[in-house]
């Protein structure tokens, strides 16, 4: 009898070890054979974070001025997107200001079109004294957003485009030596993003009585530069070099005590968002000299035409403006 149990618990030992080896074989024969994988090259261009679509969009600072290598800079205004230059040319080669509206984007806060009389009145304080030093407190209807157009789409009023993001600077030589500026550049910061805003623009010409914009000087005080961004690796510098309002203007040199204002257009082909640093290189008795100038490191958004609806104000309700009228200035 002992002889016959040890040899029945054998025999379920056996079974046990047959069927604990299939179950092993077969969870081996489920698994698919290693293959090779390729890893994808990173790219720079991540996507835009989930959440509010603005978020990243808020203007840079501005009220900056920077002291460095005999050079003051005012940069008062701050990078804008767009900058608020209205020029006749295309976005790689705008060419000189023909007139002056206010830089980046003044929008609906939300896709809400119907106002009622209290709202409407504090939009209007409030864009009647917002290039004042004292502006009246921005509504929550309204924001400002970062977003320069990819293509000719922002056509103001009296002519010409506005486009391009980019910086007016303000450069006094505070030397007593002679200061070429050879060099403009825009080194990247991060890496990119996808802008997929909806810019909800108002004509302000529809809720205020005054809304022209005006010009600047003619001669060679004023110089342009034209920096076209795309993607790439952290610190790539993608440059220009500053050029008068004609070739008599000569090469940027500021002597002793010299006054002058260089525009920065800044534009990209895509609908994407960067962050830029930007820099001089100056050119001195002493040799050349780059200034990256890290207080005005700062976002840059790009958005194609599609994404800009102007709209108009009719009694409480604002409405798409399809063709804008010869009065209108859409921000």
């Amino acid at each position: 009898m002992r002889q016959a149990h040890t040899a029945r618990n054998c025999l379920v030992v056996l079974l046990l070890l047959v069927l604990l080896t299939g179950c092993g074989t077969q969870g081996q024969t489920a698994s698919p054979a290693p293959t090779s994988s390729t890893t994808d090259t990173p790219t720079a261009v991540s996507s835009t974070p989930t959440g509010d679509p603005s978020v990243g969009l808020t203007p840079n600072k501005n009220d900056i001025s920077i002291d460095l290598s005999g050079l003051h800079i005012d940069a008062s205004d701050g990078v804008q997107c767009p900058l608020g230059a209205v020029t006749n040319g295309p976005p790689d080669n705008p060419g000189p200001l023909v007139g002056a509206q206010q830089g980046n984007n003044l929008v609906l806060a939300t896709d809400r079109l119907t106002y009622d009389a209290n709202e409407l009145q504090q939009m209007s304080d409030y864009v009647s004294s917002a290039a004042s030093p004292t502006p009246n407190p921005m509504p929550d209807t309204l924001t400002w957003v970062l977003g320069g157009p990819t293509d000719t789409s922002h056509v103001t009023s009296g002519g010409g485009y506005i486009y391009n993001c980019g910086i007016r600077l303000g450069l006094t030589n505070t030397s007593q030596n002679s200061i070429q500026i050879s060099n403009v550049g825009a080194q990247l910061a991060g890496d990119t993003q996808q802008n997929n805003y909806d810019y909800r623009l108002i004509d302000i010409c529809t809720i205020i009585t005054s809304c022209r914009s005006g010009g600047g000087p003619g001669d060679c005080s004023q110089y342009f530069a034209t920096i076209k961004l795309d993607t790439g690796p952290i610190n790539t510098v993608f440059s220009a070099i500053p050029a008068g309002r004609d070739s008599s203007c000569g090469e940027l040199t500021l002597n002793p005590g010299d006054e002058k204002t260089l525009y920065v257009y800044i534009y990209s082909a895509q609908n994407l968002i960067y962050s830029v640093v930007p820099q001089l290189v100056l050119t001195t008795d002493s040799g050349p000299n780059t200034l990256t100038l890290t207080d005005l490191t700062s976002t840059l958004a790009f958005a194609n035409g599609s994404q800009f609806t102007c709209y108009a104000l009719q009694r409480d309700t604002f409405v798409v403006e399809t063709t804008p009228p010869q009065d209108s200035y859409c921000l």
